[in-house]
């Protein structure tokens, strides 16, 4: 009898290892739960890809913002001439206000705090040479938002048209006889996710952080209908000036 119950007993405990083979060998198998672990390989990438689309986007927007109120800019002031007025092509105090007002508009949605605006007055004097060199020189030159001013007391550098603009230069295609309505126009983005990020990146390379990436834009107008426009201050503002 005990020898009966014993075999019995063999008989399931080996009943018992095969079902558990069967069951290792099933689970080898199973594909259950397999998306899940997928979707979490892929999740930080997915999340990286949605995020710097969504950046890059919001500073294409911006920048074509900050180009759009430099253009704004330049070109608002070259269409001054009032044929009533004393003095048609002199543009006001008033003026200045009202356009750099129309200028910072255009930003919206996005903030205005970091625009930086300067527009100038370039004009050209020729010499006795023939064909005549021209010389260019600042007449005017008024500021928003520490904006960077042309400079008043030297000649403006002639370079070549593909040259990065600055505030002491001047392309070279654009020498001739009148005037020159110049915007110049920054703007720093930060982008709403990455700045910290984008921040942390420069420390490591031993840069000062910096949270944000300038855009600059520069922009040439020849003035409408007249030669050159004046400008002639009434009252002493800050960040305009009238060059001697």
């Amino acid at each position: 009898m005990r020898i009966n119950q014993f075999r019995h007993l063999r008989i399931e405990r080996g009943v018992g290892l095969r079902e558990q083979f069967r069951r290792f060998c099933q689970m080898g198998r199973d594909k259950k739960g397999i998306a899940a672990v997928e979707f979490a390989l892929i999740l930080p990438f997915m999340m990286l890809l949605y995020l710097g689309t969504a950046e890059l986007t919001y500073g294409l927007m911006a920048n074509r913002k900050m180009t759009l109120a430099a253009r704004t800019l330049s070109d608002l002031v070259a269409q001054q001439n009032d044929p009533t007025s004393a003095t048609p092509a002199q543009i006001t105090d008033t003026k200045l206000t009202t356009i750099f007002a129309a200028a910072t508009a255009i930003m919206s949605p996005f903030s205005a705090t970091p625009l930086k605006m300067a527009v100038s007055s370039i004009g050209f004097t020729a010499n006795t040479a023939t064909p005549p060199v021209y010389t260019a020189k600042t007449q005017w030159t008024a500021v928003s938002n520490s904006g960077t001013p042309r400079p008043c007391s030297v000649n403006l550098t002639s370079v070549a048209n593909t040259a990065h603009p600055s505030s002491t230069t001047m392309p070279a295609g654009l020498f001739g006889a009148g005037s020159v309505i110049v915007a110049d126009v920054s703007y720093d983005f930060t982008p709403p996710f990455s700045g910290t990020i984008f921040s942390w990146t420069q420390s490591g390379w031993g840069q000062t952080a910096k949270s944000s990436i300038t855009f600059t834009q520069t922009t040439y107008m020849k003035p409408r209908s007249v030669d050159n426009v004046t400008y002639n201050p009434t009252t002493a503002v800050v960040g305009r000036t009238k060059c001697p």
